[in-house]
């Protein structure tokens, strides 16, 4: 589960509860513009930045009419030999007020107003038009796409891909969707039939920024999943901290025993890279291989 906060103290931020219930929804607003599990004290330059968020959230109902989405992809590589296994759809939003906004913004709006439903359907069916277009031109190449938590338990998310996959002709095995591991979290039994139902399509599945904030390495073996990611403030201080290459180490290890494949997050370092392929890790992705791209950019790399 995750939680958003809004503070507001009396009486500095207001002399009734009327104002103070106001202040408070305000940082509350704050908040939730930052991204999950995030508190915000109420403070009096807040409301410009408010009306902000107001505009840019009316400017979001517009945007997939508008055709202001676009798709890149970022490769992940097989740490043996550097060759391309894959990529990861990552979704931008060009705006003509606001530029090209950090997902970090409006990834939490399109959660909270629900709009992420219609949203994520879209990327989904341009993720599925691209890898058919790559098995086309260059041969078949697989394809990760996010699922937000909202998404995952949406009651039509296995019909829709089902459905997706079926509309544009594709291997489901090319098509990997990555789920977080907290989502995992919230509810076992529950994940545990979606990601059945998942599975039986033919889709693979990966966690998602393993190993944040829970003792993971014990739920793994009750999931039907096909990757482990491996989250980034792990490999940050793979090269520097042994406590954290032993916990890498323990992650791959585990994950090989269930036959799951692993790849590491956020690799930016040659040193990093050398480590993880020491420590038999088996795919990475990061800035040091490659920022996102344009499909054409992968069909190049591929060349």
């Amino acid at each position: 589960m995750t939680l958003a906060a809004g503070i507001a103290m009396y009486p500095a931020d207001g002399q009734d509860a009327r104002t103070l219930i106001k202040n408070a929804d305000t940082a509350l607003s704050k908040a939730k513009g930052l991204g999950r599990n995030h508190y915000q004290f109420y403070t009096t330059d807040m409301n410009v930045g408010i009306s902000e968020l107001v505009f840019m959230e009316r400017r979001l109902t517009e945007a997939l009419q508008n055709k202001e989405y676009v798709l890149t992809f970022q490769p992940y590589y097989h740490l043996s030999t550097r060759k391309v296994a894959g990529s990861e759809a990552l979704l931008k939003w060009n705006n003509d007020e606001f530029g090209q906004v950090s997902p970090t913004k409006f990834i939490p709006m399109l959660e909270e107003t629900g709009m992420i439903i219609d949203v994520g359907k879209w990327v989904l069916q341009t993720a599925c038009m691209q890898i058919r277009e790559w098995s086309n031109r260059r041969g078949s190449l697989p394809m990760s796409v996010n699922l937000s938590p909202f998404q995952f338990r949406h009651e039509y998310l296995v019909e829709t891909v089902e459905n997706t996959i079926h509309e544009y002709g594709i291997d489901a095995g090319r098509l990997t969707l990555e789920v977080t591991e907290s989502t995992f979290m919230k509810d076992q039994d529950f994940a545990v039939s979606v990601l059945k139902r998942l599975k039986g399509l033919g889709v693979r599945i990966a966690i998602d920024d393993f190993g944040t904030g829970y003792s993971s390495l014990s739920y793994l073996k009750k999931f039907p999943v096909d990757f482990v990611k491996i989250d980034q403030s792990f490999i940050k201080d793979v090269a520097t901290d042994p406590d954290t290459m032993s916990l890498v180490t323990a992650i791959v290890s585990m994950s090989h025993s269930l036959s799951l494949k692993t790849i590491a997050e956020g690799v930016e370092t040659e040193e990093q890279w050398k480590i993880l392929r020491l420590l038999k890790c088996d795919m990475a992705q990061g800035y040091y291989f490659s920022r996102p791209v344009s499909a054409r950019d992968v069909e190049n790399l591929l060349a």
